[in-house]
């Protein structure tokens, strides 16, 4: 159990030191050893504690940390791998919350499409905040922490340009008149409650595409974001997206200022290029890029 333990989230542009998540917590625990591995990033088990010091209390954790952490030197000319990790951390937690704001905005552009099938999933990436602990043999280190996901493991691209493609099982059946199952019924007992001919059907993955398109268009052509992976909550329609990448390019910048602003795998022009060069736009591509003059 680590009792010395700090929280902190990531609000309004700053890191802001928090409670722990639950309100009985009073220390941590992490796992030693891997139960996943990602292009940039191990995952860990991570539990809250209560008073005992081995109750778990509250939901389900994982804590993360890179896997290429290479040691800085400070002034004093001293190696010291706890920038490198606290500096990882940190841009994680941007990369998500900016992230997070496109989602908003996408699922805004959504709502605002007419005819649009009610049952179209809307698309969030979940929340995550930095535990900084203190360890007997390894100091004090930097975590990224986030409500662990349940269910069926998906990933629709990648941040080297692979798409998962709809095929004609993956559609959506579009709504079709009920068919009369007693030749004797009255014609004007049909339900057509719900029925609109006009509406508009898109699979799951589609949405899942339109959105890294989306993002491009929404940041003025400066961001991508892709390697969209996580859990699809049927019930709720709704993607629960992890580990993101962006993609960032600005012509305006300095030729090699651009280079990995969001970590190894933002792989600036080439990565965007190699995104659109793969993508087919599908019908909702086109409905939530239009109206962008000036982007944000």
């Amino acid at each position: 159990m680590n009792e010395d333990v700090e929280r902190y989230e990531y609000k309004d542009g700053k890191f802001v030191k928090v409670d722990l998540r639950d309100a009985d917590a009073k220390g941590v625990a992490l796992k030693q050893l891997a139960f996943g591995e990602g292009q940039e990033r191990l995952a860990f088990q991570f539990f809250e504690l209560g008073d005992d010091g081995s109750t778990v209390v509250g939901e389900a954790l994982v804590a993360k940390e890179s896997r290429f952490i290479e040691s800085e030197t400070d002034t004093l000319g001293r190696s010291n791998n706890w920038l490198s990790r606290d500096k990882f951390v940190k841009r994680f937690c941007k990369l998500h919350a900016t992230a997070q704001i496109c989602a908003k905005a996408f699922n805004q552009k959504l709502d605002s499409i007419p005819n649009l099938d009610l049952d179209t999933a809307r698309v969030s990436f979940i929340d995550c905040c930095v535990y900084y602990l203190n360890h007997k043999t390894r100091g004090q280190f930097a975590v990224i922490v986030e409500p662990r996901l349940d269910g069926k493991f998906e990933k629709w691209n990648n941040n080297n340009g692979w798409q998962m493609k709809t095929s004609q099982k993956d559609r959506r059946e579009i709504a079709t008149l009920p068919e009369q199952e007693n030749e004797d019924e009255d014609d004007d007992v049909i339900d057509l409650t719900g029925f609109d001919k006009d509406s508009i059907f898109v699979s799951n993955n589609e949405v899942a595409q339109a959105f890294s398109h989306f993002s491009y268009i929404h940041s003025g052509r400066k961001r991508l974001i892709c390697d969209l992976q996580g859990v699809m909550k049927k019930q709720s329609k709704l993607f629960c997206f992890t580990d993101p990448a962006i993609h960032y390019h600005n012509a305006r910048e300095e030729e090699g200022s651009n280079l990995t602003k969001y970590g190894r795998t933002d792989r600036g022009q080439k990565g965007i290029q190699n995104f659109f060069d793969s993508h087919t736009c599908n019908g909702l591509c086109n409905l939530v890029t239009k109206g962008f003059i000036n982007a944000d």
